[in-house]
């Protein structure tokens, strides 16, 4: 058993797994530098040794403000540049971009499993390593997007969420829309979550259920090898921290929503 394997292992009995998990999208990202960044067509090429499961290819932009001063008074806009490009599965269902600053891996609904998620991330990173030769890697993210949809009528997000914002007594206790966010550093593995809620609106005659967004980003800004065994120890370090926020956040009544 590899050590990844055996974190997998202890991290599946400390975590329940759910038939019917929340999970609308999970992503992978890792960011690098370079001492010559790859030229953007040279990112295409990457399309070669995926096209069989990513047949689909299309070009990512950046957009960048810019502000002169020039005679007659300043002038401002948005630049418009390629970055790299994004490979879109058969399904639809993942969606890799490859970046001339690193790697992005968006899986959709219905995830399937962490040890899934992280091996179809790995060798896609080991390729992008093998070809554009980054000298290190400055961020890593994984981020999982929650939906729940919570039975209508409630009294209290607390019912199902224990991390929800407060209405001050004596004011009208009904939301009809809001955006929550907070950040929750981890000193000693060196992580930061970043936590989102909200709610999405009912659409047309739904009426029984609202769809609550529970948004879960670990970010990790160390810098690391861009080979190697310490950066798939650290995103086991980010999906160990992920689990705590949620579990910890989320009620038994939640719980019984996800059986």
């Amino acid at each position: 058993m590899t050590s990844a394997d055996a974190t997998e292992a202890a991290s599946a009995k400390d975590w329940p797994r759910f038939p019917n998990a929340p999970i609308v999208e999970a992503v992978l990202d890792i960011q690098a530098s370079f001492a010559h960044p790859p030229e953007v067509g040279r990112l295409a090429m990457f399309h070669e040794h995926i096209r069989d499961r990513y047949p689909a290819m299309e070009p990512r932009v950046s957009w960048e403000f810019d502000f002169q001063v020039v005679e007659g008074g300043p002038r401002q806009g948005l630049k418009r540049g390629p970055e790299g490009f994004g490979f879109k599965s058969s399904t639809g269902q993942r969606l890799l971009q490859v970046r001339q600053n690193g790697l992005t891996l968006n899986w959709l609904k219905p995830y399937d499993t962490w040890a899934a998620f992280r091996d179809e991330a790995r060798p896609h990173w080991e390729r992008y390593c093998d070809l554009y030769h980054p000298e290190s890697v400055t961020r890593l993210g994984l981020r999982y997007v929650n939906r729940i949809d919570l039975p209508l009528p409630f009294k209290d997000f607390r019912e199902y969420v224990k991390t929800a914002p407060d209405i001050a007594t004596g004011l009208p206790q009904g939301l009809s829309n809001f955006l929550f966010r907070i950040e929750i550093p981890d000193a000693e593995r060196g992580l930061t979550a970043i936590l989102t809620e909200t709610m999405q609106p009912l659409l047309g005659t739904e009426t029984k259920r609202l769809p609550f967004i529970f948004d879960i980003d670990i970010v990790c800004g160390r810098t690391l090898p861009p080979s190697g065994p310490s950066l798939w120890d650290m995103f086991e370090q980010m999906r160990d921290y992920k689990n705590e926020i949620f579990f910890l956040s989320v009620t038994d009544r939640a719980r019984e929503l996800f059986r």
